[in-house]
C-alpha cells in the first residue's frame, strides 16, 4: 500500500530540488541587493535563514521518505533519480532563461553585472550560497544512497 505512495513522493522530491535550488538563487540575488550595513548586521541569520529552508527542509522529507519505504533500494534510488532530473531541469531553466540585470538599453548576465558593481560584495555572498548549492545537491541526490551503502556495510568490530 505504501508503495502507492511513491510517485507522490518522487514528484515532492523533483520539486524539492528544483524550487531549492531556484530558492538559493533567488536568496542570493536578495542579499546582493542589500547595503553593506545590513550584510554586516544579518548576514549570518540571512545565511542561516535560506540554508534552513534549502536544506533543512529537504533533509526532514528525506527522513520521512526513507522511513517511509524502509531504506529500500529502489526507492532511494528512484528519488535519487528524481533529485539528479531537478537539478538537471533547473540548469535547464537557467540556461533557457538566463538571469540578467537590466541597464538602460543593455542587459548583462547577473554576475557580470553583479561583479562589476560591487567585486568584493559579490565574493563575500558568492562563497556561502555555493556551498547551499551544493549541499542542496549532495543531499537530494547522494545522500541516501550514501546512508542506504553506509547502512549495509557497517562492520560490527
Amino acid at each position: 500500500m505504501k508503495y502507492l505512495l511513491l510517485p507522490i513522493t518522487i514528484i515532492a522530491w523533483y520539486f524539492t530540488t528544483y524550487y531549492g535550488l531556484y530558492f538559493v538563487f533567488i536568496a542570493y540575488a536578495f542579499m546582493f541587493s542589500l547595503s553593506w550595513i545590513w550584510i554586516i548586521l544579518g548576514y549570518p541569520f540571512l545565511v542561516g535563514i535560506a540554508f534552513g529552508l534549502t536544506n533543512g527542509l529537504p533533509s526532514i522529507l528525506r527522513l520521512y521518505i526513507l522511513k517511509l519505504f524502509d531504506f529500500n533500494w529502489f526507492s532511494i534510488i528512484s528519488h535519487s533519480l528524481a533529485g539528479l532530473f531537478g537539478v538537471f531541469m533547473i540548469g535547464t531553466f537557467f540556461n533557457d532563461n538566463p538571469p540578467q540585470i537590466g541597464g538602460g538599453n543593455e542587459d548583462v548576465f547577473f554576475l557580470t553585472g553583479m561583479w562589476e558593481l560591487a567585486p568584493f560584495k559579490t565574493i563575500i555572498i558568492t562563497l556561502p550560497f555555493i556551498g547551499l548549492a551544493f549541499s542542496l545537491i549532495w543531499s537530494t541526490v547522494f545522500a541516501s544512497i550514501y546512508l542506504k551503502y553506509k547502512s549495509n556495510n557497517l562492520d560490527p568490530a
